[in-house]
């Protein structure tokens, strides 16, 4: 397996990989995919990164700011999906570290996330590394199907703040 930097001619198998995403009903409050310039609008053009096995995409992660603010420049929020059939093969935590270590070489100094609370998976992939979990939200929004969910912040500082 390898890590590199997502192109737009990946963008079928990444969108395919988000909708498995959306299909467990605990990785995202989003309902569908949306096209690529939608997606490229709203994701920085920085530490998009594919985890690629044999010309086979296996998960991906990007990163999208949090605020229009100059101040909060380097606080980022993490998108990480792993496809269904690479699910518990080391695939997010590869993508993860190295999201970590590229998005710190750009300037990036808080990375952060908000997880369904029932997202196992995904907790403990951020907890290995790195992120704390810094705050709970109750019932913060609601699914398609009518089911509210808690979610709950994460972030991972950069040690390098000086």
């Amino acid at each position: 397996m390898k890590i590199r930097e997502m192109r737009p001619e990946d963008w079928n198998d990444v969108r395919r990989i988000y909708l498995e995403g959306i299909a467990t009903g605990i990785a995202t409050f989003q309902q569908s995919a949306p096209e690529y310039e939608d997606w490229d609008r709203g994701h920085l053009a920085d530490c998009r990164l594919v985890a690629e096995e044999e010309g086979h995409i296996l998960g991906w992660t990007a990163l999208s700011a949090t605020s229009s603010r100059p101040v909060y420049r380097g606080v980022v929020e993490v998108s990480l999906y792993v496809g269904a059939d690479s699910r518990g093969k080391g695939v997010g935590k590869a993508l993860m570290l190295e999201l970590i270590a590229r998005s710190e070489a750009k300037g990036y100094w808080t990375l952060m996330s908000s997880v369904f609370a029932e997202n196992a998976a995904s907790r403990a992939l951020h907890k290995a590394c790195g992120f704390r979990e810094v705050g709970y939200r109750e019932k913060i929004a609601v699914a398609a199907d009518g089911k509210w969910h808690d979610t709950i912040l994460i972030e991972r500082r950069s040690p390098f703040i000086r």
